[in-house]
């Protein structure tokens, strides 16, 4: 667990490659600062799902002094329904009101007392997948072929013995197609700050809304890349 601070506004996330690129995404669609303290909201990492799910955490930030929304992403990994359980149990800690059954379009609760609530599933609330799944959908359709051929390669690579874990392997692919941009290798938040992947293709909207919504921000309408 991370040493709370009083920011109002916290979204708390797996780790470091989660931050940045929902800060990457989110800049495109809400004013948001140069740096982490100007941030409209505070993208916490935790380390593991794991962690942000430890019994009793999510309520402790609940309690926080002025915190207004409290959010969190996690990955399905293979087993989304299982993983929504464990979510909603956590959220149950605060407000006993969650619904069986997880919004499509991302979790917001607002309970007659106590911070608004939030959740999003990786990739979309209903499949398995992570992070790397969900950004591999702002692959821009100019770009299928070259996408297809980064999958081609993960998956030839794999049969000369290459050493990621199959669970890994949305990871691999996302991370090729990145290797084959100019520059070459933008880590994920920086891919998406310049358009390496599309920050305004259907699911980034729904993402960007849900977002919006629980952390109550104006967005703002983002510029489409030159074709």
């Amino acid at each position: 667990m991370n040493t709370i601070s009083p920011h109002p506004k916290k979204l708390l996330v797996e780790g470091k490659d989660d931050v940045y690129a929902i800060a990457g995404l989110m800049r495109h669609h809400v004013a948001w600062g140069t740096d982490k303290a100007s941030w409209p909201v505070e993208i916490v990492a935790e380390g593991s799902d794991d962690q942000i799910l430890e019994p009793g955490l999510i309520a402790l930030y609940a309690k926080e002094r002025d915190i207004q929304a409290i959010g969190v992403v996690v990955d399905a990994n293979d087993d989304f329904p299982s993983k929504w359980q464990r979510v909603r149990n956590r959220l149950l800690e605060v407000d006993a009101s969650i619904p069986s059954d997880m919004p499509m379009h991302g979790l917001v609760q607002v309970p007659h007392e106590g911070p608004r609530l939030g959740a999003w599933i990786m990739p979309d609330n209903r499949s398995r997948g992570m992070l790397e799944t969900f950004l591999a959908f702002l692959v821009s359709s100019e770009s299928t072929s070259l996408w297809q051929h980064a999958q081609a390669s993960v998956a030839n690579a794999q049969t000369h013995h290459a050493p990621f874990r199959v669970a890994h392997k949305d990871k691999a692919e996302i991370h090729t197609y990145l290797a084959w941009q100019d520059p070459p290798g933008d880590p994920l938040g920086l891919a998406l700050t310049r358009k390496c992947l599309r920050p305004d293709v259907p699911c980034a909207q729904q993402f960007a809304h849900w977002f919006m919504q629980l952390f109550q921000l104006q967005g703002h309408v983002i510029a489409s890349p030159p074709r």
